[in-house]
């Protein structure tokens, strides 16, 4: 048996080739299900993020798994096969673990550290067992995969702090003021507009207004979220009262907010209020800071503290990959146990076939009475003989072998099955 991994990933697939190639929940589980049919196909799982669609596959050596993919791919996305055939990669055997942990760990990532994808992870794994797809082999590898993301966060601060604009503004929102118990609008309807309101809304926030140019798509957002209030810009200075926190985050080339627009409201506003500007151009006008109720924040600021916690996970990545490293190695001596079996049962037999040939050999020599002992008597010679190496082999009965035993397996291969393969 073999693990293959065959992706399209950021590294080398820019997102707007790569998205071609993305499938519906159900088109993975189809895929998963021919898959299950395939004889020469043990186990597999489909994991699909932002940044990657990936098949994880546990076959036998011989097969192909790169033809089939190709195949599935193409009757289950015919747009998209022209994309996977350029794109593909293919690794194999420790390579797959490596780039497996390196994911669930977050070192593979875009934004490094990032926790989203552990969860993703763990939704294919899902996915794969609703579908009958992991069993022995996977439910080691994936449950590893889980562990080492989870120590990765648990050890390093791999993770600590924003590096996204989006997840910045709303970190710096809630260390101002307390996000369940306000309300927000955030000006404009595009994607990192929505990145923002989502944050939000995760992080407690029950009042939500989106205000647009084009109150439709403001609708569609809220639409979207499933939840939320839709306005357009005109009604921002009289939607202000409402509001504890206001993000700018639209491509106008003018600014939104205006210091003549809200001049009214904010000399009388007694409530302070919190002004996160991510827009370039800037959507709120500078002057806007000089009343006594606003606190505004503008991307510069954010920024600031984006690359100090960039810099900060890129510390902890040696430690990171550290932890990474020990979970491969144990899981590659409990994947080279596997072997242990047929080892020891081909070292036995070909052992015994030895025993009674040379046992026949001699046989002439004894009477027809002792030749029966004469055989059972090598067979048992080669068996107390064997009962050492199989012992050091088997060691403790632990799931891990030593350094010593896997030599032992791998010299054994070489002095007894070498030749037995090349003839």
């Amino acid at each position: 048996m073999k693990l293959i991994l065959n992706n399209i990933t950021y590294h080398n697939c820019p997102v707007e080739v790569r998205e071609k190639v993305t499938f519906s929940d159900k088109q993975m589980r189809s895929m998963l299900r021919r898959m299950h049919a395939e004889k020469q196909i043990s186990e597999a799982v489909i994991l699909q993020t932002c940044n990657r669609i990936e098949f994880y596959v546990y076959a036998k050596k011989t097969f192909d798994c790169s033809d089939l993919l190709t195949e599935l791919i193409k009757q289950t996305q015919p747009g998209a096969i022209d994309t996977w055939r350029r794109y593909s990669h293919e690794s194999s055997g420790i390579d797959v673990v490596r780039h497996l942990f390196e994911v669930a760990a977050g070192l593979d990532s875009q934004m490094i550290g990032e926790n989203q994808v552990l969860s993703q992870v763990k939704s294919a794994y899902t996915m794969s067992l609703d579908c009958r797809m992991s069993k022995f082999v996977f439910h080691r590898l994936f449950h590893n995969a889980f562990r080492v993301g989870k120590e990765v966060r648990t050890e390093t601060i791999i993770n600590c702090g924003a590096v996204s604009i989006g997840l910045a503004a709303v970190e710096a929102a809630k260390r101002k003021i307390n996000l369940p118990a306000s309300a927000a609008m955030v000006i404009g309807a595009g994607e990192n507009a929505e990145l923002v309101a989502r944050y939000l809304l995760k992080a407690g926030l029950t009042q939500l207004i989106i205000a647009n140019r084009t109150v439709g798509k403001a609708k569609a957002v809220c639409t979207r979220l499933k939840t939320g209030h839709a306005v357009s810009l005109a009604d921002i200075a009289r939607r202000l009262d409402e509001v504890d926190l206001l993000v700018g985050s639209t491509a106008s080339a003018e600014p939104v907010v205006t210091y003549e627009t809200v001049a009214d409201i904010l000399t009388h506003r007694k409530k302070k209020l919190l002004i996160i500007d991510i827009a370039v151009p800037r959507d709120i006008e500078p002057d806007i800071s000089r009343f006594k109720c606003v606190s505004l924040i503008n991307i510069d600021d954010l920024n600031e503290q984006i690359s100090c916690n960039r810099s900060k996970r890129q510390d902890e990545i040696p430690k990171a990959r550290r932890i990474v490293a020990r979970f491969i190695d144990k899981f590659e001596k409990w994947y080279n146990l596997l072997n242990l079996v047929p080892v020891i049962s081909q070292l036995t037999q070909k052992s015994i076939d030895m025993a009674h040939s040379e046992a026949r050999r001699y046989a002439k020599d004894f009477g027809r009475d002792d030749r029966d002992k004469l055989e059972l008597f090598a067979e048992s010679l080669v068996k107390k003989i064997l009962h050492g190496p199989i012992s050091f082999l088997k060691g403790s009965g632990d799931e891990e072998l030593t350094s010593e035993q896997l030599k032992g397996i791998e010299l054994i291969n070489k002095m007894f099955f070498s030749q037995d393969r090349r003839s």
